[in-house]
């Protein structure tokens, strides 16, 4: 590649470099500023060469980086200016869940209390009993065991649309009975 002598690179700071190329410059490389674009097979190459040389007398890296090019007629020649664009790491959001959800549904206060009775023995942790739209509701926030589960459906019914329903009886029932409520029930109703 021949530089010519009014050709200039020069950096701005950490992100821009500008490359001011005169008449013989444009002769030399054949560039025409009305012509000049990246679409163009010829201006392309050429501009990637000198994208390249300023990089490399710069000592910026532009690899893996997105890059603006601008140019600008000036005195028969033009100016480039380069701009590496910043990495824009995307910022990755998670929703932190609980594991395990299940919510139950009772149609009297009577087969809360008698499944609160049987389960008092039980491993049953993690549960809040809750009363909404006059009906009675056990949250399970812990996983347990499909025997449990089989023992449960014989004095509730599970919740449709669980996991919305859940959310609008946490936050509009009345909680009864909070941090293993099953369990508190059934030992204040044993016989």
């Amino acid at each position: 590649m021949v530089v010519g002598d009014c050709m200039t690179i020069e950096q701005i700071d950490k992100g821009k470099v500008l490359i001011v190329l005169g008449s013989s410059d444009m002769r030399d490389f054949s560039l025409d500023y009305s012509k000049m674009s990246f679409s163009d097979p010829h201006s392309k190459r050429i501009l990637i060469r000198l994208l390249t040389l300023a990089c490399l007398k710069t000592g910026i890296s532009s690899y893996g980086k997105k890059m603006l090019v601008e140019a600008l007629p000036h005195e028969n020649g033009c100016i480039i200016l380069l701009t590496l664009k910043p990495e824009n790491k995307r910022k990755v959001y998670r929703i932190k869940r609980k594991n395990y959800s299940l919510c139950f549904v009772f149609g009297s206060l009577e087969n809360l209390i008698n499944l609160c009775v049987d389960l008092k023995d039980k491993c049953v942790t993690e549960n809040r009993i809750y009363y909404y739209n006059n009906k009675y509701y056990v949250v399970f926030e812990s996983v347990f065991s499909p025997k449990l589960k089989r023992m449960i459906n014989e004095y509730a019914d599970k919740a449709e649309g669980r996991s919305i329903l859940t959310a609008r009886i946490k936050e509009n029932g009345k909680l009864i009975a909070d941090n293993n409520g099953v369990v508190t029930f059934g030992k204040y109703f044993e016989k």
